[in-house]
């Protein structure tokens, strides 16, 4: 499942994200601040459903909705906002759902529950790249074969995007958490990047061109083109969870602290 979610206030998308991740934790997460990020988006086609603020600056979030239907006609829009006044407005969209902040995450989970569109389920398996993170981090190709990383630092940026679960970062966030650099300057900025690089030509190489999506200065992994254990064991695979020792990623220091261990040990 592929879902759109924008807001303007940084801390209120963290708060949506974190919440459909929650509910949703097997599903491609894009998220924007602002409306014009959206519309340079390329692939618009493929949303199953869309968590819209209402005012998100110039382009309302009713506008995006509009736009976004004529890319995805099936997606099921939910408007989350602040203002009840543009209820009816809305509605003339024929939403899948309109929420008030403040909300709950069983308010989010209702949503999913009640859409007008039911998401087709994708087939599991197929031409996916084969990614496991309990004990060592491992990555195969077809046949089974490991891939292959031009540098050891490009294959630790590519588990610390599996770690984020779709969630967008950036070259600034890369370099504290995976680099441990506290000051972002221009040559760090110019590594990070040179990193990234290497490891889109490394998957793309390999025949995995779909892997990352990279936007507006944020990268972030695409759920749906990965065969992956964590995000089994999340969706409550049970095959998944047998699998689980106790070992998450052990490669790297900064994945014992991570949000997804953290999610892991809950469960």
């Amino acid at each position: 499942m592929k879902i759109l979610a924008i807001d303007d206030e940084r801390f209120a998308l963290q708060m949506l994200v974190e919440t459909i991740s929650k509910i949703k934790p097997e599903a491609e997460i894009v998220a924007f601040r602002r409306a014009s990020q959206f519309l340079e988006y390329e692939d618009k086609s493929s949303f199953d459903a869309a968590f819209l603020d209402i005012r998100i600056g110039k382009m309302s979030g009713i506008q995006v909705a509009i736009e976004l239907k004529k890319h995805s006609p099936q997606c099921n829009i939910v408007f989350v906002t602040s203002y009840s006044e543009y209820a009816f407005a809305a509605i003339q969209m024929r939403p899948s759902g309109y929420i008030m902040k403040p909300y709950t995450e069983e308010d989010i989970r209702n949503e999913f529950e009640n859409f007008r569109y039911v998401p087709q389920p994708e087939k599991k398996g197929g031409n996916k790249l084969k990614v496991r993170t309990f004990g060592n981090f491992r990555v195969f190709g077809s046949e089974d074969i490991p891939m292959k990383f031009s540098r050891t630092i490009s294959k630790e940026i590519f588990a610390y995007l599996i770690d984020q679960c779709g969630y967008p970062v950036t070259s600034r966030e890369i370099a504290a958490d995976v680099l441990e650099v506290e000051e972002f300057d221009r040559p760090t900025s110019k590594k990070v990047s040179q990193y990234v690089s290497d490891l889109i030509k490394d998957l793309e190489s390999a025949g995995y061109n779909n892997v990352i999506i990279k936007q507006n200065r944020q990268i972030q992994i695409n759920k749906e083109a990965v065969d992956c254990d964590l995000y089994d064991l999340f969706s409550g695979d049970t095959a998944a969870l047998n699998s689980y020792h106790g070992e998450y990623m052990i490669d790297y220091s900064w994945a014992e602290i991570s949000d997804s261990a953290d999610r892991i040990k809950s469960l």
